[in-house]
């Protein structure tokens, strides 16, 4: 008989097994699984930039002057859909996640439609890419989420055509697209809704006691002699020439120093005096900047002048870090312009800087600008890097400090800081209802902003009640129908929760008309699904601790337990914590059992799904809680209670005690 060659068993009688070892399927396993996680690390770092958009909060790197923000803020950064800007973040997170579920539904064999639609997004990718590069604009999660497309992209071209129909691959892409886009579009309606209905109201308030001032304001008193105009001013006015609209201010007393910058436009005596403390990098700056300059244009009746606050430790103490790397030398360059030339070199200087975004990076920038001004450059560089700019740029961010400042604009109208300047077109909208009251003209004379600790205070009894999601189980260290209701979102670990219960519970100490409830907003994912970091690992079992306290022995037990937690976070342990509890007279096993009970970890939970419930609490965040702790006296929440170290939650607290 004929001996018979061993024959090959063909794919289709080969085992299971068999068939999911073979090179071709390990190649397309792994294939897909490259093109999952491609997408989906472009999706998250999408993710944290709309993230970002939405909250108003910063990311790591991605800071006031930061790459990311003047990406974001530049003419590529949004889709001009309208009077509405759509920001490319968003189109970028609906982008991925569309092709994650469709790289999903055909399991990495896309059809042929859906490639090119993939390789539509590759050169999207690339222009983008390319204008980095060129800017300069070293985006950490703009450049990753690129990264991520063009592996997901050469991942698919490996992988190869996709034989089925191609219908569900496309439903899935377009439904998810649609899907997002319909929601971040809800997302960002609401939370512009917010800061417009806000902004309004406190427009509206600031408008009312500017009102109540100017009527209550005493009739002017005669202007002062202008002060010695610096070296190299032009001539003053004579008596066939009348004034110019822009002048040089007085420089009287410190004893009756007035309200106003160094240098002003418009007339020294009028009844809208504005003073801005600006930023020239400061984006909001720009904007306000660009609003008071139409303002002038079109009025005589308004005068305005400006301090400095660049938001840069090189110049300003009272801020940390470099959020706006040049700020300092833009300041100091505008302060030279006016010792060389005057008010009218200030200004000149001041409006070339708004243009640039306060950003020169050579010396030839600058005395281009200079030499189209009118002037010779010589000698300014020297002038701008003297002690005297700096000290004047210091000056001013003192005087800022005093009164409060910690953002940029601020901006004071008749010596009344305006709130609610973010609104749309807030600042002509507010000089136009002013002037309809014809106010009496005054001169910054009139004009004494309230010190800082005063506004510290104001800004709390400026903030609306806020109706605070119910706490079903309560612990109240104090009578609960007290005239002070004391409520503060916080961590047991966290050092600035715990410095501001010591000062609440110093308050209380020996007074019947203070009630105090903590509730609980542990910095750590065991407990708190709505933080991204365990950053104090023993958050959850302290919370714990003082539940399971007030579980096995009332408000008695809770309040001791909540004391001893409070003053002694660094050395929490839990045999440290049962030792305490067996001292406050509990049961050790009883309280060790009642730790892990599910009562307890479902009152941490219900306070921490609370939290999440809270309005917007500051300009540009979305609602719910961001920062800790939150503190709330009598349903007002309290923005600075801790600003630059000192301390005024204290006398917060003695404002709201008084009858």
């Amino acid at each position: 008989m004929a001996s018979r060659s061993p024959t090959r068993p063909s794919a289709t009688s080969a085992s299971p097994a068999a068939r999911s070892m073979a090179p071709g399927v390990v190649v397309a396993r792994k294939s897909f699984v490259l093109g999952l996680v491609a997408v989906v690390f472009s999706a998250d770092m999408s993710l944290l930039l709309a993230i970002e958009h939405l909250s108003g909060l910063n990311l790591p790197g991605c800071g006031p002057g930061s790459a990311c923000q003047r990406a974001a803020e530049g003419p590529w950064g949004a889709l001009p859909l309208g009077a509405f800007a759509w920001p490319v973040a968003y189109l970028g997170l609906a982008y991925f996640l569309a092709a994650l579920v469709a790289w999903a539904v055909a399991r990495g064999a896309l059809p042929t439609l859906f490639r090119y639609v993939v390789r539509l997004g590759a050169l999207v990718s690339l222009f983008y890419c390319a204008l980095i590069a060129w800017e300069w604009l070293l985006c950490p999660y703009c450049i990753a989420a690129h990264v991520g497309n063009f592996v997901f992209w050469f991942t698919m071209e490996r992988a190869g055509a996709a034989a089925p129909r191609r219908a569900p691959v496309l439903t899935a892409f377009a439904a998810t697209f649609i899907v997002v886009t319909i929601g971040l579009a809800v997302g960002d309606w609401q939370m512009q809704s917010h800061i417009r209905s806000k902004g309004e109201r406190e427009r509206s308030e600031s408008v009312q006691k500017i009102v109540d001032r100017g009527t209550a304001t005493q009739p002017a008193r005669a202007v002062t002699a202008p002060a010695t105009a610096p070296a190299g001013t032009p001539a003053g006015p004579t008596a066939d020439r009348p004034p110019p609209v822009t002048t040089t201010t007085s420089a009287p007393p410190p004893a009756e120093k007035p309200f106003t910058g160094r240098y002003r436009r418009g007339p020294e005596r009028a009844p809208i005096r504005i003073v801005m403390f600006t930023d020239f990098q400061c984006r909001d700056c720009r904007r306000i900047e660009q609003e008071v300059q139409q303002i002038l244009s079109q009025r005589s009746d308004v005068s305005l002048s400006i301090k400095h606050f660049p938001f840069n430790d090189e110049c300003n103490p009272y801020v940390s870090g470099k959020d706006h790397p040049n700020a300092c030398w833009a300041a100091r360059a505008a302060e030279a312009a006016g010792l060389l030339w005057g008010s009218e070199g200030f200004w000149k200087m001041h409006d070339w800087l708004f243009e640039v975004q306060g950003v020169f990076s050579t010396s030839q920038e600058v005395e281009q600008a200079i030499r189209g001004f009118g002037y010779n450059p010589a000698g300014f560089f020297d002038v701008m890097q003297s002690p005297e700019t700096l000290a004047r740029v210091q000056t001013d961010v003192q005087e800022g400090n005093e009164l409060g400042l910690f953002f940029t604009p601020m901006i004071f109208i008749n010596g009344v800081e305006l709130k609610g300047w973010y609104a749309k077109d807030a600042l002509p909208r507010t000089v136009a209802e002013l002037a309809a009251r014809n106010l009496p003209p005054g001169t910054p004379e009139d004009d004494r902003p309230p010190a800082a600790l005063e506004k510290y205070v104001a800004d709390w009894r400026d903030e609306r009640v806020h109706k605070l999601p119910p706490d079903e189980h309560p612990w109240w260290l104090g009578p609960p129908e007290a005239r002070v209701r004391i409520v503060v979102w916080g961590d047991y670990q966290e050092p600035l929760t715990t410095e501001a219960d010591g000062i609440i519970r110093a308050f209380a100490a020996g007074r019947n008309d203070v009630t105090y409830s903590f509730r609980h907003y542990p910095f750590n994912t065991d407990c708190n699904p709505h933080v991204s970091t365990k950053r104090f690992p023993h958050a959850c079992r302290a919370a714990q601790a003082a539940e399971a306290a007030g579980q096995l022995g009332g408000p008695t037990a809770h309040a001791a337990m909540h004391a001893w937690l409070m003053d002694n976070a660094p050395q929490f342990s839990e045999d440290a914590v049962v030792a305490a509890a067996v001292e406050m007279g509990l049961d050790a096993a009883a309280f060790r059992a009642a730790l892990d009970a599910p009562g307890v970890a479902a009152r941490i939970a219900e306070d921490v799904r609370a939290a999440k419930m809270l309005p917007s609490l500051r300009y540009g965040a979305p609602p719910g809680l961001h920062a800790i702790p939150a503190i709330f006296i009598n349903g007002k929440y309290v923005p600075r209670w801790r600003p630059d170290r000192r301390q005024v939650l204290d006398v917060i607290l003695r404002a709201a005690a008084e009858p």
